[in-house]
């Protein structure tokens, strides 16, 4: 079976880590979800704690107007751009390796054009996220609903921003799968079974 990256955009709460990691596991991929985190500030120079700040965060917009007058050179940007490149290029590596699981942080995009990738998309509805985020972090429903929402925004914004794409809507990926609907385990099963058709 030839080896695949499968790259998983994900709504918070809808358990996208958790489908990632096990899928991951089950087809004895490499699985990069914060470890992206750290492989970045390895082979960028970056401390942890500034891709940390950056990760999936959309910095201050005018930070970003340097890409117009940018030479090429990566280490000449501002350090939430260079974060955000760095990783873009992380990613990249990772895909020419193959066989791996990255979760998040525009992988389906800067993937786009390459072979045996499958972009897939977790959501839930929001019940099913809120208990989820409840449980996991001990706080309110209320709570909940609130981190829930804010997070959301944050990916939202970093994914359209960095990509032509919108976050979360079916055209921007190869599926889309109700984990409230399948389960944890019913969506890893599912994935399975994509891959290796895909793979084929």
């Amino acid at each position: 079976m030839e080896k695949m990256i499968i790259t998983i955009g994900r709504q918070y709460g809808s358990g996208g880590r958790e489908i990632g990691e096990k899928l991951a596991e089950l087809l004895g991929y490499s699985y990069y979800d914060t470890l992206l985190i750290e492989k970045t500030a390895q082979e960028s120079g970056l401390s942890k704690s500034i891709v940390e700040r950056y990760d999936e965060r959309l910095a201050d917009k005018w930070m970003n107007l340097s890409l117009a007058s940018t030479t090429g050179d990566v280490k000449q940007l501002p350090v939430p751009l260079k974060s955000v490149l760095s990783q873009f290029e992380a990613i990249y590596r990772i895909g020419q390796a193959g066989a791996a699981v990255i979760v998040g942080r525009c992988a389906d995009y800067v993937l786009q054009d390459q072979k045996n990738v499958l972009s897939v998309f977790i959501h839930s509805d929001m019940k099913h996220r809120i208990a989820r985020v409840a449980a996991r972090n001990s706080i309110s429903e209320n709570e909940a609903k609130k981190r829930i929402r804010n997070t959301d925004k944050q990916r939202a914004s970093y994914y359209n921003y960095y990509t032509d794409q919108q976050w979360g809507e079916a055209d921007s990926y190869n599926l889309c799968l109700d984990s409230g609907l399948f389960g944890i385990d019913g969506a890893v099963a599912l994935l399975q079974s994509c891959v290796q058709l895909f793979s084929k």
